[in-house]
C-alpha cells in the first residue's frame, strides 16, 4: 500500500528544517550525511546484511542479545541509532565487529523514498528489523517494493500510542499493509496492531526480549574488585540507576534521611544519570546536597567510608554498578519517562523500587510485582517507605532478590523465540 500522499508531502516540507536544526546542533562526523543519504561506511563483508533499526540506548540494549545470536549465525549487521545515546552504545557494544566489518554503523536516514532508496542501494539488506515501535511509513513502504521483509521485534503499543495511531488511520494502516511481521511483546500489543489494520497471519506472540538481558561477566569480576577494594562488605549500597532530571534530587533527599537512620549501616549511594550530557549538572546537585567535594567515576576516585554518595559518570557499566547493589532504584519511572528494564538488576538478584511511571516495560514490571521482586511506589513517602522496609530487614530484600533473579532466569529463551520467528520470516 502506498504511503499517503499528506504524509509524503509533510515529510517534504520537514526535510529541509530538519537539515536546518542539524546545523545548529552539536552533531558527530558524517552524522548529517548519513541521515540524507549522502555517505556511508564502506562495505567489505561478503556476508548477508542485516538492518537493524534499534531508536535509542534502552533499545540497543534490549536487541543486543538477539544481535549477537545473528552475528554467530555468520549473518553481517549494519546498525542504525536515532539518538547520539544510542549511537555511542552501539559503538561500545560492538566495538571488535565495527573494526572486523561484520558489523556497520550510521545515523538512520530521513523518512523520504530518495533517501531510503540511497540507504538501501549502499547497503542491500535481506532483512530489516525495527526495535519495539518506530516505524516509519515511507521507509516500510520502500522495503515493501524492494521486497525486502520488514520486521518489528518487540513490538510494543501501549493503549495511549495506540490512540495516536488511530488518528492517523491511512498512515496507519499502510504501515500495517507493507510490513511483513509484527512480533509482539504482549498480548495487548498484538490486539492494538491488529486493530490498526495488520491482519492476523502477520502478527506473533513471544516473551519480551527484556527478559534477555545480561551482563558481561568481565562486569562482575571488576565489581568484585571494586567491592573489595571500597570494602563494601562493610557497607550497604543502593544504586540509582538511569535516572532523569527531576529524580537525582528526590533519591538524594530520600537517601539523606535513610542515612541519618540507618548509620550503623554506612550506606553508599551510587547514582548512575542515564544521559553523559547531565554527568556535570548531577554532580553539581550532588555537592550541593552533601557539601563535599564529589567521588567521580570518570576521575578513577573510590568512595571513602567518611563519604556516602558517588557519581558513576560513565556508559555502559551498569551491570557493575547493579553487581555492587544491595538496593536498586530504577530511574526514568519517578517522572514521567516511561521506566527503565528492571531486568538487567533482576539477572544478578537485586531487590528493585520503581516509581509511577513504568509503560515501556509494564508487563515485566507486573510479573516482578507479583513475584515481591519489586516495589513500585506513588509519593514521596512511599519511596522512603520502601527503601525503609529493605534496609531493616536484609533477608526480606534477599529473598525479593533471588525472587526476580528466578524469574527473569524462566524467560531467558525470549531471544531464542524471536529469532526463531525471523528466521521463518526470511
Amino acid at each position: 500500500m502506498k504511503t499517503p500522499a499528506y504524509y509524503r508531502l509533510l515529510m517534504v516540507i520537514v526535510k529541509p528544517i530538519y537539515r536546518l536544526k542539524l546545523a545548529f546542533s552539536k552533531t558527530l562526523p558524517q552524522e548529517t550525511y548519513e541521515r540524507f543519504g549522502k555517505a556511508y561506511p564502506p562495505i567489505v563483508t561478503q556476508k548477508p546484511m542485516i538492518w537493524c533499526h534499534a531508536v535509542s540506548l534502552g533499545e540497543i540494549n534490549t536487541a543486543y542479545p538477539l544481535l549477537r545470536q545473528l552475528l554467530a549465525k555468520h549473518y553481517a549487521l549494519w546498525i542504525t541509532n536515532t539518538t547520539h545515546t544510542g549511537f555511542a552504545r552501539t559503538e561500545q557494544l560492538f566495538a571488535n565487529e565495527l573494526k572486523s566489518g561484520d558489523v556497520y554503523h550510521s545515523f538512520v536516514p530521513v523518512d523520504t523514498g530518495n533517501i531510503i532508496g540511497n540507504f538501501l542501494d549502499h547497503i542491500n539488506p535481506i532483512v530489516a528489523l525495527f526495535i519495539e515501535t518506530e516505524l516509519w511509513a515511507t521507509t516500510l513502504s520502500v522495503l515493501k517494493q524492494r521486497n525486502i521483509a520488514s520486521v518489528l521485534v518487540n513490538g510494543r503499543l501501549s493503549e495511549k500510542s495506540f490512540g495516536g495511531y488511530q488518528r492517523f488511520g491511512k498512515l496507519s494502516q499502510s504501515m500495517m499493509d507493507n510490513i511483513s511481521l509484527i512480533i509482539a511483546q504482549d498480548a495487548d500489543s498484538a490486539k492494538y496492531f491488529g486493530q490498526l489494520g495488520a491482519s492476523f497471519d502477520k502478527i506473533c506472540l513471544a516473551a519480551s526480549l527484556k527478559w534477555s538481558s545480561q551482563i558481561n561477566p568481565a562486569m562482575l569480576n571488576h565489581a568484585k574488585v571494586l567491592a573489595k577494594n571500597w570494602g563494601l562488605a562493610q557497607r550497604t549500597v543502593i544504586v540509582a540507576s538511569s535516572t532523569h532530571a527531576g529524580e537525582e534530587s528526590q533519591i538524594l533527599a530520600t537517601f539523606l534521611a535513610l542515612n541519618a537512620k540507618f548509620l550503623a549501616k554506612k550506606l553508599l549511594l551510587i547514582i548512575v544519570p542515564r544521559h553523559p550530557e547531565r554527568f556535570d549538572e548531577v554532580a553539581v546537585l550532588i555537592q550541593h546536597s552533601s557539601a563535599k567535594p564529589v567521588i567521580r567515576r570518570s576521575q578513577n576516585q573510590a568512595p571513602s567510608f567518611a563519604e556516602n554518595v558517588y557519581l558513576a559518570d560513565s556508559m555502559g557499566e551498569l551491570g557493575i554498578w547493579y553487581a555492587l547493589a544491595d538496593i536498586a532504584f530504577i530511574g526514568g519511572s519517578w517522572v514521567n519517562v516511561g521506566g527503565h528494564n528492571p531486568v538487567e538488576a533482576a539477572i544478578v538478584g537485586k531487590p528493585m523500587i520503581m516509581g509511577q511511571y513504568t509503560r515501556s516495560c509494564q508487563l515485566v514490571v507486573d510479573k516482578l510485582k507479583k513475584a515481591k521482586a519489586l516495589q513500585q511506589v506513588y509519593t514521596k513517602e512511599q519511596l522512603y517507605q520502601a527503601f525503609e522496609i529493605w534496609l531493616k530487614d536484609s533477608a526480606l530484600a534477599s529473598q525479593a532478590g533471588q525472587n526476580g533473579q528466578q524469574l527473569a532466569k524462566a524467560f531467558q529463551n525470549a531471544t531464542d523465540q524471536q529469532l526463531a520467528m525471523i528466521e521463518q520470516c526470511l
